[in-house]
């Protein structure tokens, strides 16, 4: 098990990837409508999807799974800053069926740097999440539309039910980790980006891992 301490040595923050799919979940806009005791249920069939589907490639380098897949992936040396929003790549099926992954150089780069990996070890992180997604449509099994439903409204005898979509983001993660063998699902290395440069603080997934910890 890895341990992060945190600067100030006020806790240990174990980011294992229950707590990452957690700081992933909370992303959702339908957050706050799951019950508590559905978290973890959420959190971990997720995972479990992302590994099942992994195991279909074992002993496959992404590379390989690409190239079984028939996927083009292109570059450019554009950002990937959209407002608010930082894409390191976007994925697109064309009328044929046949996906293309756009990298973005630059913001996969400062990624990687922030992480101290090679840019070929960041590239290969992102595409396997993208993969994921491609083989969850490419299959029709979406993890989110898998997974059970929360009601979001309920008036008298009216009652209406979502999704979760970001079950998909943590199977995604929970399968590129997987392939990889990697140390962390993918968003812990998002988390070290953000506190490095400074949009986010220790204290702050300090306060988030207290939160996760009271779900046990």
């Amino acid at each position: 098990m890895q341990w992060h301490i945190n600067k100030k040595g006020k806790g240990m923050i174990d980011y294992s990837d229950d707590f990452l799919g957690y700081l992933q979940l909370k992303q959702d806009l339908l957050f706050n409508k799951i019950p508590k005791k559905k978290i973890l249920y959420y959190i971990q069939e997720s995972l479990d999807e992302g590994k099942k589907r992994a195991a279909e490639f074992k002993n496959m380098s992404i590379k390989d799974i690409i190239t079984q897949l028939n996927i083009d992936v292109h570059y450019t040396e554009e950002n990937g800053d959209f407002f608010k929003v930082k894409f390191r790549a976007q994925s697109s099926i064309d009328r044929e069926g046949k996906i293309k992954i756009l990298l973005y150089k630059p913001s996969v780069q400062e990624l990687a740097q922030a992480n101290a990996v090679s840019f070929e070890e960041m590239w290969e992180i992102i595409l396997a999440h993208e993969c994921f997604h491609f083989l969850e449509f490419s299959s029709k099994e979406i993890v989110s539309e898998k997974l059970d439903s929360i009601s979001t409204i309920k008036i008298l005898n009216y009652t209406r039910e979502a999704k979760i979509q970001s079950a998909s983001e943590i199977a995604a993660n929970g399968f590129a980790k997987e392939i990889l063998h990697l140390d962390h699902l993918p968003n812990y290395y998002d988390y070290m980006f953000m506190l490095k440069e400074g949009s986010i603080t220790y204290n702050d997934i300090e306060e988030e891992y207290q939160e996760f910890t009271k779900l046990f």
